[in-house]
């Protein structure tokens, strides 16, 4: 098959998507707030929604029955494809056995403690933990969303609350080989200069550019038509600026959306992946409000999320 695949039935699919999104958008700061507490950090967490929410759609589109509980269901799909990611890198219990829990620890005490506890649990005992003592699920609903007993669901609360005071090392979901540091400040100096055809150079032929939950890009001169010329427009009102920052163990680059008056304002953020000295891949954030609302608190700064600017950070 050699002809291009921009068939009805996909500009069909695109549209259904665009919808069923917009359908679950209130859900959307729950899911992520949820996957944070499974993925430890925001990185992995807005990669486990955007997975999530593709899955979800998928699974949706197969239902022959509507959907009663949206929020728990998609609780559901995010614990499964969390559990999926989880057991590629590690392996972990298939079943909870089952055991009496003592009395509920508090719950600002496992909030508190989440940094040090996620690091420690498999993840049906993690999910079981922070659906019910972080989310409020009871344990009839936490056993619903995690397809097990309710006396699973306690098994899993009791090992996760005898381990609140043994902090360990986190596990990221995958590895990422940290880029070199010259090949950021030159992608941000041309980002910075608005300087398209050098920006250009510094990608891969073959590079290939993915703005989370919205669209891909496979090619340099691809990348280069469509979201570098989009963004570095300069007949906008406004300018961008892009700075390299070490960011929850990651160098990445904040974007910046410079006003007319001057005020400057988190609005995106660029992973990158290099290979050759040059940019292999590109994620932008563009359209991930709560994990931009996230960076921005982290670093002290403003925020613009759907054109509504956020002094503190927080939406």
């Amino acid at each position: 098959m050699t002809t291009e695949l921009d068939l009805p039935a996909v500009r069909a699919a695109r549209q259904a998507r665009k919808d069923f999104l917009d359908r679950l958008e209130p859900l959307r700061k729950d899911l992520y707030a949820y996957c944070r507490r499974l993925a430890g950090n925001a990185y992995d967490a807005e990669d486990l929604v955007q997975e999530s929410l593709a899955r979800a759609f998928n699974q949706a589109a197969q239902a022959n029955a509507p959907i009663q509980n949206p929020r728990a269901w998609l609780f559901r799909v995010a614990t499964n494809t969390y559990v999926d990611g989880y057991r590629k890198q590690l392996p972990v219990p298939a079943e909870l056995p089952e055991q009496t829990a003592p009395p509920a620890t508090d719950p600002i005490e496992v909030r508190d403690a989440w940094r040090e506890l996620v690091t420690l649990l498999p993840p049906q005992e993690r999910a079981a933990l922070a659906l019910k003592d972080l989310f409020g699920f009871s344990l009839a609903e936490v056993a619903d969303v995690l397809r097990t007993s309710t006396g699973a669901v306690k098994a899993a609360l009791h090992r996760g609350r005898t381990r609140l005071d043994a902090p360990d090392r986190a596990v990221s979901l995958r590895g990422r080989a940290e880029p070199d540091r010259r090949l950021l400040d030159a992608v941000a100096a041309a980002f910075t200069a608005y300087d398209v055809p050098r920006l250009t150079s510094l990608l891969l032929e073959n590079a290939d550019s993915e703005i989370l939950g919205m669209l891909n890009e496979c090619g340099a001169e691809q990348i280069r038509d469509g979201s570098i010329e989009h963004t570095l427009d300069l007949t906008k009102p406004y300018r961008y600026t892009a700075e390299v920052v070490d960011l929850w163990g990651e160098t990445v680059l904040v974007i910046r959306l410079v006003d007319s008056d001057g005020k400057s304002s988190v609005n995106d953020l660029m992973r990158v992946v290099a290979e050759d000295g040059k940019v292999r891949s590109i994620s932008w954030y563009y359209f991930c409000p709560n994990f931009l609302a996230e960076v921005a608190a982290e670093l002290g700064e403003p925020v613009i999320l759907n054109g509504h600017r956020y002094p503190d950070g927080k939406h």
